[in-house]
């Protein structure tokens, strides 16, 4: 089935931000005169994606206003999560409006500088039929300004594509490269195909009460498969749901209309 659906999730409480969050949703934050989200929708856009469903929270009522307020040529769909319980818990939620169809996750949290990396992802998914990462290569020094995700590991397959082999889990505080001048790290873009819920549904049956279904542990899944590929970043990179990304992202985009 054609890929031309992107998946935003914006269930989350934006808590590495706080205090500003508490009265205004991360997805909302205004980079270049304009709310993070849009930056996200753009590229969705920009890359020939024709939908997105996007995630809401109905503690944010603010997020869905504004998302309706949008502009752009696509079309919008919007499905709650009422309680932010993981990753993995957002994306199951729109798997009914998906009707069988792949995707492309899109983290409005991480804002892109430069080439369209939706696309670039797009282009290994058709390419390869895998599930797809983004990867970005991050120095110690960049470390400080991205939040807590995992290192991966990564070899060339014979068609030239990269596959990741190996996906630690998700740190606390910034990203740590390991003593490494750099390390490769999944950023917020991933393609799926229709039948990830598949693995998302066997991860969540093996958790206990109340723990958050998360993307990691299908990633690490797919990794041991050597069924998930992955694509090098060719854009400057923003973590704007933490406050040193953010205020490099707003120091980086013009504010001009």
């Amino acid at each position: 089935m054609m890929l031309d659906t992107a998946v935003v999730p914006c269930g989350g409480l934006g808590t590495r931000l706080h205090p500003i969050t508490r009265w205004i949703p991360k997805e909302m934050l205004p980079v270049g005169l304009k709310p993070v989200l849009y930056w996200t929708l753009d590229e969705a856009a920009d890359a020939g994606l024709l939908r997105a469903i996007i995630i809401t929270n109905p503690h944010k009522p603010m997020l869905e206003v504004v998302a309706r307020s949008y502009q752009g040529p696509l079309e919008l769909e919007f499905v709650p999560q009422d309680h932010p319980r993981g990753l993995g818990d957002a994306l199951m939620r729109a798997k009914d409006e998906l009707a069988g169809s792949p995707f492309i996750t899109l983290l409005p949290d991480n804002l892109f500088q430069g080439s369209n990396p939706t696309a670039s992802l797009m282009a290994t998914y058709r390419a390869t039929g895998l599930s797809t990462v983004l990867l970005a290569e991050i120095t110690q020094e960049d470390a400080r300004s991205k939040g807590p995700t995992g290192r991966v590991a990564a070899r060339k397959a014979p068609d030239g594509s990269l596959r990741v082999t190996g996906v630690a889990d998700k740190g606390a505080g910034r990203f740590a490269t390991a003593g490494e001048q750099v390390a490769m790290t999944p950023i917020g873009r991933m393609a799926f195909p229709a039948d990830i819920f598949n693995e998302f549904e066997e991860v969540g049956r093996g958790l206990g009460p109340g723990m958050e279904l998360d993307d990691v542990p299908v990633l690490q899944r797919l990794a041991r498969r050597d069924a998930l590929a992955g694509v090098i970043n060719a854009a400057r990179f923003f973590d704007v749901g933490i406050p040193e990304g953010y205020r490099e992202a707003v120091a980086a985009f013009p504010a001009r209309a």
